[in-house]
């Protein structure tokens, strides 16, 4: 491979040639005047023409073609003829093989007459065509072909001189330059446009978003207006759209005496919405009263509801007062009215329909003003179609109903109930707030609380027993594993227990569990053993 000549030194030999020198001269001067062409021309289209016109009325040539390479494969981009007009089918005009050599051998190929060349005359193109002078030279970028120029006369044989070769190996050098530079610009100019019009696209977007922001905005105004409360329910926490429909639906039956039916699973706090429709309504002054049908006979219930005189049974040694007459202007909440036995329900009918009753083992009716408010866990409907509660008696207690929605529905209220309890219990031991980890408050969110809020406040009452600083994943643990005590489920065992009672009888359970080994207790507990060590001591636990 020949060294390439600088532009100097090539200027330096051409001055010094005594054959041809006018010619020369006037080639170094159109050369100089190209270069400076195509550093100023940035319109890659233009620039093509311009460098194919400049190589073909520089060299004498009949034709020049300019092929670029494009997605792994190389055309013909451009084609000119020595009277500056477009050549026709140019793909079809050209020596491929000659092109395909040059581009995989990276240097100027030139031929006197390629029919006569013993190594091109072999490529059909050159035979079919009758070829001639050629002069074929790459056009490189840095280690790159990025193409070739190829400049030839199909009717006479040396066109082109050694000269010639130099010449069109600088050029070739200046003009891959100049392409590349066009390219980048054109991308750049691309770029920038498509970067305009996206801008354009994104204000619009933002404009229209604005709009339906502003739209939106006035819907939850007006939303929130209608879900303007009357009344306080700061003891009830949630923000979900489940919550904020019952705060509505609060409002309404607060202002009514009608009786209220409460619907919900166990632990959704049906009593805590019973004393909010209490204690917000004109009769917040009154009583409060509450009943568990569940928990109790049916004959001890009509004791506890109606009283009873004195002598009227075995050990009824003075006349007691009934949760009817303590209610007197105020509200009886029944709760889990479902569990009611069905004579239970027939007095219970009489005394809404009638307003008065009679103490057991009394005569004389006693006239009571009541709400009632009831509740239940269970499907009413399904009890009255299998006989076991009566169908009027349930229209009776049904005149306002509310349905409270289980905690797995809710789950936005989980974090607000987790910070709720949280400050609850160190308001109640006197202590900063534990504070709970990221990773903590994700498990507990994600569990499915079939307990609802019963359940998910005996576990956070459990949590801060055992943490010594930050509730962690590992106190959490309990929580989601299937061996977890049944007791944290839906029912409230630590009812009426401080922390020390919850937190020493956890320590007992799992030295119980374990043993006696301290080590798997602290293991059992998710605690560090310094911290069971600390409690032990604290509890005097031997």
């Amino acid at each position: 491979m020949k060294k390439k000549t600088s532009l100097g030194s090539l200027v330096r030999d051409l001055l010094f040639k005594k054959t041809e020198r006018n010619r020369l001269e006037e080639h170094v001067v159109k050369l100089l005047e190209i270069n400076t062409a195509l550093n100023s021309e940035l319109n890659l289209k233009r620039l093509l023409t311009l460098i194919l016109d400049s190589v073909v009325s520089l060299m004498g040539a009949e034709r020049g073609f300019l092929v670029l390479k494009k997605n792994d494969h190389y055309h013909v981009e451009v084609a000119r003829n020595i009277d500056k007009e477009e050549v026709r089918r140019a793909e079809a005009k050209i020596s491929k093989g000659v092109v395909h050599k040059v581009l995989q051998e990276g240097r100027v190929l030139l031929t006197d007459s390629a029919m006569d060349d013993k190594d091109l005359s072999a490529f059909t193109s050159v035979a079919d065509m009758k070829l001639r002078s050629i002069l074929c030279s790459p056009l490189k970028i840095k280690d790159s072909i990025i193409g070739c120029v190829y400049i030839d006369n199909r009717f006479q044989k040396g066109t082109f001189s050694e000269d010639d070769r130099i010449f069109l190996d600088f050029f070739s050098d200046q003009a891959a330059i100049a392409l590349e530079n066009a390219r980048l610009y054109e991308e750049n100019e691309r770029k920038r446009i498509e970067l305009q019009e996206l801008n354009i696209k994104l204000k619009e977007r933002l404009e229209h978003q604005a709009d339906e922001i502003q739209v939106i905005k006035k819907a939850l105004d007006s939303q929130r207006e209608s879900y303007k409360l009357k009344y306080d329910y700061s003891n009830i926490i949630g923000r979900s759209a489940a919550m904020a429909e019952i705060f509505r639906l609060l409002d309404i039956v607060t202002d009514t005496h009608y009786p209220a039916l409460i619907y919900g699973e166990s632990g959704t706090g049906k009593e805590l919405v019973a004393r909010a429709i209490h204690y917000n309504g004109s009769w917040r002054d009154k009583n409060f009263v509450s009943e568990n049908c569940a928990a109790i006979s049916e004959s001890l219930l009509e004791s506890e509801l109606f009283g009873y005189e004195k002598g009227a049974f075995t050990g009824a040694d003075q006349r007691k007062i009934g949760l009817f007459e303590a209610a007197h202007g105020g509200t009886l909440f029944l709760d889990e009215i479902g569990d009611m036995g069905l004579n239970m329900q027939k007095k219970l009918l009489r005394v809404l329909q009638e307003g008065e009753f009679r103490r057991v083992g009394g005569r004389e009716p006693i006239k009571v003003n009541v709400r009632i408010i009831s509740a239940t866990n269970a499907d009413l409907s399904q009890l009255i179609r299998e006989g076991k509660f009566r169908e009027d008696l349930y229209y009776r207690l049904k005149v306002m109903s509310i349905c409270v929605p289980p905690l797995r529905e809710r789950r936005e209220d989980i974090p607000l109930l987790v910070d709720y309890f949280l400050a609850e219990l160190a308001n109640e031991s006197g202590e900063e707030p534990k504070p709970m980890t990221p990773e903590a408050r994700r498990l507990i969110i994600a569990h499915t609380w079939p307990g609802n809020v019963r359940e998910l406040k005996n576990e956070i009452r459990r949590m801060y027993a055992l943490a010594e600083g930050d509730i962690t994943r590992g106190i959490v643990g309990d929580l989601i594993s299937p061996s977890a005590p049944k007791g944290h489920r839906g029912g409230d065992p630590f009812e009426g227990k401080t922390l020390e009672n919850v937190e020493r009888e956890a320590i007992e359970a799992a030295l119980k569990r374990s043993g006696g080994n301290k080590a798997r207790a602290a293991k059992d507990l998710c605690i560090p053993r310094r911290t069971l060590y600390n409690r032990l001591k604290k509890y005097n636990i031997g």
